[in-house]
């Protein structure tokens, strides 16, 4: 666990920072979690791209609390302001810049439900972001701030999601494409949403192997190269 300044200005924001073993110097990626919080299965995706050959950078935006029912996370996350959350992320970046092993012109984000909202949200913020990945994840509010991104986006999306729907998909790829932005949007029919959760019962291994691989070439293309 690492801390660095964030959104809250009495305490610094905490992360969870999984790095490949070998010296050298790596791409940067920070993982936002779900409306659960920092759980397990957010630091198992960190420790998974770290063995991919990233600094990968887990941060706790609901400050060290965790739930395991929807409610108490909606009532959470509507605790904290749009604005602590991005300056929490924007920490999170720029605490990534200043480690000798992290490529500071190389980092990239991933999220999954809330967190994949978040990471398009990011990547409409902050100009020097290389590689959003949305996993499932609103459309930014309003939409149109999408023509400030500065890099293309990859997104996995879930056809059988109850919350983001057909029609939010749509209106992403119309808004991206009227401002001529590069992006992959997939859909996985049939998928419910958090389909990538390996440890809730909407999890589903075939979307998830295949939104993991598409992943991890997005990043290697965006990132490595």
């Amino acid at each position: 666990m690492v801390d660095f300044p964030g959104g809250n200005s009495t305490k610094n924001t905490k992360g969870f920072l999984a790095r490949p073993k070998e010296a050298g110097r790596y791409p940067g990626v920070i993982v936002i979690h779900e409306i659960w919080g920092l759980v397990d299965h957010i630091k198992d995706v960190a420790s998974r791209l770290a063995r991919e050959g990233y600094a990968a950078l887990a941060v706790d935006l609901f400050e060290e609390k965790i739930v395991s029912r929807l409610e108490e996370g909606r009532v959470l996350r509507d605790k904290f302001t749009e604005e602590k959350i991005l300056a929490d992320l924007n920490g999170a970046f720029n605490y990534l810049k200043t480690l000798s092993y992290v490529n500071p012109n190389r980092i990239g984000s991933v999220g999954f439900c809330m967190g994949g909202g978040l990471s398009l949200l990011l990547a409409c913020h902050n100009r020097e972001l290389a590689a959003p990945v949305i996993f499932y994840g609103r459309n930014p509010s309003p939409i149109e701030l999408v023509k400030n991104l500065q890099c293309p986006i990859l997104g996995n999306y879930a056809g059988a999601d109850m919350a983001i729907t057909e029609s939010d998909i749509n209106l992403l790829k119309q808004t991206l494409t009227k401002y001529g932005k590069k992006f992959d949007i997939k859909v996985y029919p049939g998928a419910p949403h958090a389909f990538f959760n390996d440890t809730k019962e909407s999890y589903r291994p075939e979307a998830a192997k295949d939104a993991w691989e598409r992943t991890l070439k997005f990043f290697n293309k965006q990132l490595k190269a």
